[in-house]
Formats: structure tokens, sequence, C-alpha cells
């Protein structure tokens, strides 16, 4: 159930601005993505007016008319991987633990079936011990776990583990 006064819909070129905005405060606070920045805002905007509906989606939750969460799924154009999604979840710091996420995430499954995606697949800082509630939550179990993965300040040896999750959402193939 999306929480009220919020709207979970297709994002727009228009709203790149927006979503590269919400993007840079997440990065500032070094906590979540593991990259320096997210790409610019016009290149975002070319993303997703080339969009090919059958490959990604891209959603945005709009609250108080401003953008809340952003969504991204990815298929690979390589067809032994064409079951699988690739997901990236962002959600405004005064919107967490709101119902953002899930409203974005449980929408996304709807294109999912759609185009014949079976499984989701992430990947997740193991220190973000909030968004690895939510996706077990939705029912996304740890595969695997590459350790030492992140460096976490420039010039100093401290690390964290990438931790890599998936759901699928039919009954999973049997184990091989």
């Amino acid at each position: 159930m999306t929480p009220p006064g919020v709207e979970v819909r297709s994002a727009r070129a228009a709203d790149a601005g927006s979503v590269t905005r919400l993007l840079e405060g997440i990065y500032s606070e070094q906590d979540y993505f593991v990259g320096e920045a997210p790409a610019a805002a016009s290149a975002l905007a070319a993303r997703i007016a080339a969009d090919d509906p059958s490959q990604s989606l891209y959603l945005v939750a709009v609250c108080d008319g401003q953008v809340a969460g952003w969504l991204e799924l990815h298929r690979s154009p390589a067809w032994r991987l064409q079951h699988v999604a690739v997901l990236t979840l962002a959600v405004a710091p005064s919107q967490r633990r709101r119902g953002v996420g899930r409203s974005l995430m449980r929408r996304s499954y709807d294109w999912c079936r759609r185009v014949g995606v079976l499984k989701v697949s992430l990947n997740v800082r193991a220190g973000n011990a909030a968004a690895m509630a939510l996706y077990e939550s939705e029912g996304f179990v740890v595969e695997g776990r590459e350790r030492g993965q992140v460096r976490l300040r420039r010039g100093r040896d401290e690390f964290e583990d990438n931790v890599i999750m998936g759901m699928w959402l039919g009954d999973a193939p049997p184990a091989g």
C-alpha cells in the first residue's frame, strides 16, 4: 500500500533534475552508494527518454510535489540473463521507513511479470541494515557476500562488505 500523499509513477525525462538532486544528497551521506556522484541530470534525462520499456523501468515516488524516491530496474541484453533484473533504489532521508521504498518495489513487480523477469537482484552495503531489513521483508535472500569490496575512506584501509541479494518472483528453480 502506497503511503498517503505519495504518488508512485513512471519517471519522465523532466524528473531527471529532481532525481539527480535526490541522488546527490544520498551520495553525500557516504553510507549507501559506492560511487562518487550520480550521473548528470542531462544523461539521466536521455536514458529515461530513450528507455526501452521491455529492458528497463524507471519509477519515482512523489510527495508534496517533490521526488522522494527513485527506482531503476535493468535487464541484461544477453538472453541467458534476461530473466533477471538488477534493482537500484533510493529514498530521501525524510521519507525513509515510511513505506516509500516498499511502494516503489511493489509497483515494479508488475513490470517484472509483464516483461518476463523471474528474479530481481541487488547489491547493498553490509552496513545498510535498514535497507537489508526492507529487502528481506519483501522476500529477498542473501545470495553472496563480497568481503571488503567497498573502501570506506580515501587513503585508509577501512572496508565494508557488499551483499548480493535476490528474490524469485515465482518458484525458484531447483538448486544446481
